[in-house]
């Protein structure tokens, strides 16, 4: 069962913690049903099932659903985003090998993979406005060694290696033309932040008419309640947030369904 602080639960309920307290009676919170757990040390706890729930029953969490042509999108699994030395690193808990067991998975079925990987180049306007509200991400110069694919990564083949200064993989990029050239309609994304570039890609996707997948195991974040708030409003606004065993069965499916034609 996951817990989630006060804070957390205020935020993604968009009301203010203060409001939480003021609600609370006899164990709940009126108006939300929420159910009010306290730690041994007296601080609050809700139950993220019951948010989850709750988003259901106000008219989010709807399922979009797997296509019949999928693309695996990977971002920004290097060094930077994933070594423990750099500003940049997530918080990591099993990110590169769901990821390499996705990328796997995708090729021995003739599923395309794209990686994209985020660089700073001062040159570029966005670039370096970006850069001055966000400064760590001025370790990213292309010619660095933070821009690097991850070591258990990087023998694959890809379909294309993009590098982009932008935060979604479709601006500026050849990602369009190569996905309706392939006739993709889901995008299965992987890879770094959630809150981020993999938020603005599924928002972006979504928009194009692409179906949207997130495997909650192969996308991370630089903190765990970060990553538990971001999921849960990617999946009840623009994706469909499910285990990785699921897209490996779907990816299979896909698979052996064109060796059947």
């Amino acid at each position: 069962m996951k817990l989630l602080n006060i804070s957390e639960a205020a935020k993604l309920l968009g009301v203010s913690a203060s409001t939480l307290r003021r609600l609370e009676h006899d164990g709940v919170v009126e108006g939300y049903g929420l159910t009010v757990i306290y730690t041994p040390g007296g601080q609050r706890r809700y139950i993220l099932d019951e948010i989850q729930h709750l988003y259901s029953q106000q008219g989010f969490s709807g399922l979009i659903g797997f296509g019949s042509k999928p693309a695996v999108l990977v971002r920004d699994l290097t060094l930077a985003f994933t070594d423990l030395n750099s500003k940049l690193a997530i918080q990591q808990s099993g990110q590169i090998e769901a990821a390499k067991q996705l990328i796997k998975t995708a090729f021995a079925n003739h599923c395309p993979v794209v990686f994209t990987k985020t660089i700073y180049d001062a040159a570029e306007k966005f670039s370096y406005l970006w850069g001055q509200k966000f400064p760590y991400i001025q370790l990213l110069d292309r010619n660095t060694a933070w821009v690097k694919i991850h070591p258990e990564l990087d023998d694959f083949t890809y379909d294309m290696i993009h590098a982009t200064v932008y935060i979604n993989d479709f601006f500026s990029s050849p990602l369009e033309e190569f996905l309706k050239q392939r006739e993709i309609d889901t995008v299965i994304l992987a890879g770094t932040t959630t809150s981020g570039s993999i938020r603005a890609t599924a928002v972006e996707s979504l928009q194009r008419g692409y179906r949207v997948i997130i495997p909650e195991e192969a996308v991370g974040d630089r903190s765990e309640s970060i990553q538990r708030s971001t999921l849960l409003d990617l999946n009840a606004r623009y994706a469909d947030i499910v285990k990785l065993e699921k897209v490996i069965q779907f990816l299979n499916e896909t698979g052996s369904a064109k060796k059947t034609k």
